[in-house]
């Protein structure tokens, strides 16, 4: 296969690998309340190969490319040459050499910006994965949060309770020895009257008084250890975070290696192979010099330079054609993808050629969809 074939392979599996975005809601924050529910998360799975191949305008691709190949293998190899001399052997040698080298050029710019969009999909991938991973550690955390909030408030409530027994028992003989004095030994006066009550109400209002206290100080321990708690489940989510942030960077920096060292044995290769093309086309115009009328020679240029000219607008029209057919296809993929995960409240779609797990399969939604 030359790197011309390679290079439109490619750009079919840059097709799924644009389309290859995850729909994902955001990290809730921080722990609210020990009572509040915790949302299951809504997944649903989409089998975008299946999806593209059935697009209306597939067919209409494929046959694009194929086109695109076709004009590319004519411009890959050239019509016999008539012959000529030693020194219009190397006038055509190095127009020759100027046009691979052109070809060259935008081979390696094609190349580059493909391998640009697979880190693209690979980061798109990263996120929606750590996305995931974070909320299914968010809801854990929570939860053993939450569990350990309820059991010190019901470890709090029981102290408060014994404590209020405690205070009240306290109380109960003081009160009931002044409402014995006033009943049994009489009062001589209304003024003693009038103080005995007093001693009453000062010793109530002193017991409720502490009992107020205790609860205060029940209340405010319950709230610092829920705050604790919260800060806690913020910390180690933080912490995950971190990790996996990392481990994101290291994972993209290898892949933009490998893309690297991909496309450095792809320029030596396209290198080797403008090489030999151009030994080949030099042999061949020294073969034909022999024995022929120079005069052909002009009329050979230019009509090679005037056929690879229309080959060349043949094959910018057909990429621009192409890419406007990717980019149309991945938009209404993407556009139905999206409406239908809001119908069925979706809140994560994953597609098949990034994880295989269950989920509520939309394919055969999004084929209809696009069929209409």
């Amino acid at each position: 296969m030359s790197h011309q074939d390679a290079a439109l392979s490619t750009a079919r599996a840059w097709l799924l690998l644009a389309l290859a975005a995850v729909l994902v809601g955001g990290c809730r924050g921080r722990v609210q309340s020990t009572s509040a529910p915790v949302a299951e998360t809504r997944v649903g799975v989409v089998d975008l190969q299946v999806v593209t191949r059935a697009h209306p305008r597939w067919q209409q691709l494929d046959a694009v490319v194929k086109q695109l190949q076709d004009v590319q293998a004519q411009l890959a190899v050239l019509p016999p040459a008539p012959a000529m001399p030693e020194a219009d052997v190397r006038r055509a040698l190095d127009e020759e050499a100027r046009r691979l080298q052109g070809e060259l050029d935008k081979e390696l710019a094609f190349l580059k910006q493909d391998g640009e969009r697979r880190l693209q999909a690979f980061a798109d991938e990263l996120r929606s994965e750590h996305a995931s991973k974070i909320e299914q550690i968010r809801r854990e955390l929570e939860a053993q949060g939450d569990r350990e909030i309820v059991a010190r408030r019901d470890e709090l409530r029981a102290q408060l309770r014994a404590a209020e027994q405690q205070i009240r028992d306290e109380y109960r003989y003081p009160l009931l020895n002044l409402r014995l004095r006033a009943e049994v030994a009489g009062l001589t006066s209304e003024e003693e009257a009038k103080q005995l009550q007093q001693q009453v109400q000062a010793l109530q209002d002193e017991r409720e008084q502490r009992l107020a206290a205790q609860a205060g100080e029940t209340q405010k321990a319950f709230t610092e250890f829920q705050k604790s708690k919260e800060d806690e489940v913020n910390t180690k989510l933080k912490a995950a975070q971190d990790v996996m942030q990392a481990e994101g960077q290291r994972r993209l920096q290898t892949r933009q290696q490998e893309v690297q060292a991909e496309l450095r044995q792809a320029a030596v290769a396209l290198d080797e192979t403008f090489r030999a093309r151009l030994e080949r086309r030099r042999r061949e115009l020294l073969a034909a010099a022999e024995g022929q009328p120079s005069g052909r020679q002009g009329t050979y240029v230019e009509s090679l330079g005037e056929r690879n000219r229309r080959l060349r607008a043949e094959l910018v029209s057909l990429q621009e054609q192409r890419a406007r057919l990717e980019d149309s296809i991945v938009a209404e993929v993407k556009i139905e993808v999206a409406a239908i995960a809001q119908d069925r409240k979706l809140d994560v779609v994953l597609t098949r050629l990034v994880a295989n797990v269950a989920g509520i399969d939309i394919t055969t939604d999004v084929i209809q969809k696009l069929k209409r």
